[in-house]
């Protein structure tokens, strides 16, 4: 597979090529990082002081 990438042709860049060593591409991947990191972790974030708050439900009674 690394034989077939380098011997693959580079395609000349166009007008629907997004240049990765500009500003505008750093700011789109911080941000999807960052979406990508709050929507792991802000649910955790809200359910856990509602299931601390809940706390172990007896059986029973």
């Amino acid at each position: 597979m690394a034989a077939f990438l380098v011997r693959k042709k580079s395609a000349p860049a166009t007008l629907g090529t997004m240049r990765d060593n500009t500003a505008t591409f750093g700011f789109l991947l911080l941000g999807t990082i960052l979406i990508v990191g709050a929507l792991l972790f802000l649910p955790v974030a809200a359910l856990g002081p509602l299931a601390n708050h809940l706390g172990p439900i007896p059986f029973g009674g």
